[in-house]
């Protein structure tokens, strides 16, 4: 049995070598990769918000092609067939050098991770995934408005190629939105920037609301909701950023209906050291604050910061904070109440994120 098995072996081996030789010999080309010809993008609209990174993942279907493969943009354009080169032009951005993994103990020890790299605003990436980065802005790219002219619109093309062939992929294009520098973004309109109203040229806010469950109101006892009216309250979140610090700060403030600050430690069972990714943590009697790296998340991986945690493997894509506090209810019983606010800053900053109860405030005397 032996040399049976060891008689296979040798044979193979010649049978191999004798193929590679006759190849040498007889000067036969290498074996080429294949290029489908039914490869193509799913989707000819890429969709970008300017001032963050818009990352389109999974839009090029190899239909089984050879990879390696190489993509180009090629063709820049406007619709009407105006050059529209400037949008490949290269930028400062930051780029992660080493793996964040939510465990940094210093907003130093993050950037030491991350450089700045000069990058074409619009890229493709070895995967067919096309990226916009932050760097590109309404400074150099015009946003689009609430009626798109086809003759505004950019357009682009993708050529692929590997041994096996080239292929060109034709008429993708980006129509971008203005910046809106952070999620929720209900109260600012997309086309223009400014607060957004519930009807064009109309008056009335559009409003961020938090998740709110288990508080009672002060003078009413009725459940708190975050847009509930009448006893049942209103509560806002506002994101925006505050004058003076080092660009890298962010806190968090309560205010009751009268606008006046809500002391943070009646929050009493928040776990203050694990709220967010931040440092240096700052308490007064009307904001916590802390020092924090830019973007929020800094990358859009899973981490005990961000929504669902760490076990949320397609999470990572926005923050997430609780505020807790706890009172003795009826009957001697402990009740908890929670408001909690998933978010995203993308611009860095001196930010702060408000919860206003506007009609109804909280109830934190025991009963």
């Amino acid at each position: 049995m032996y040399n049976i098995l060891k008689y296979k072996v040798v044979l193979i081996l010649t049978l191999i070598i004798a193929f590679s030789g006759c190849r040498k010999i007889f000067d036969l080309p290498d074996e080429k990769n294949y290029l489908s010809t039914k490869a193509a993008y799913v989707i000819n609209e890429i969709p970008v918000t300017l001032g963050r990174t818009n990352l389109a993942m999974g839009i090029f279907n190899a239909d089984n092609s050879s990879f390696p493969m190489t993509f180009e943009i090629i063709n820049p354009r406007f619709g009407d067939g105006r050059p529209a080169d400037d949008m490949l032009a290269k930028r400062p951005v930051l780029v992660w050098t080493a793996e964040y993994t939510g465990n940094e103990k210093s907003v130093a020890e993050i950037d030491a991770k991350r450089k700045i790299e000069e990058r074409p605003m619009l890229e493709v990436r070895a995967s067919g995934d096309i990226i916009l980065w932050e760097s590109a802005t309404s400074t150099v790219f015009e946003p689009r408005d609430s009626v798109s002219y086809p003759q505004d619109i950019r357009y682009f093309d993708v050529k692929v190629k590997n041994s096996g062939g080239t292929r060109i992929m034709k008429n993708l294009f980006v129509n971008p939105f203005r910046e809106r520098p952070y999620e929720p973004s209900n109260d600012i309109n997309r086309y223009s920037g400014k607060p957004n109203t519930t009807t064009p040229n109309g008056t009335t806010l559009e409003h961020n609301h938090p998740v709110i469950y288990g508080m009672k109101g002060e003078g009413t006892n009725a459940d708190l909701e975050a847009n509930g009216g009448g006893q049942r309250g209103v509560v806002y979140t506002y994101i925006r950023k505050v004058p003076g610090g080092t660009g890298n700060s962010l806190r968090f403030k309560f205010l009751d209906k009268d606008s006046v600050a809500i002391n943070p430690a009646k929050f009493n069972e928040t776990k203050w050291d694990q709220l967010v990714h931040g440092f240096n943590k700052e308490q007064t009697n009307e904001y916590v604050k802390y020092e924090v790296a830019y973007p929020i998340p800094v990358a859009r991986i899973p981490t005990r910061f961000t929504s669902g945690g760490v076990n949320n493997v397609g999470g990572g894509g926005s923050a997430h904070v609780e505020f807790v506090y706890s009172r003795k209810g009826f009957g001697g019983f402990r009740e908890q109440g929670v408001i909690a606010q998933d978010f995203t800053i993308f611009e860095k900053g001196d930010w702060e994120i408000v919860f206003h109860f506007k009609t109804v405030n909280p109830k934190f005397e025991d009963e």
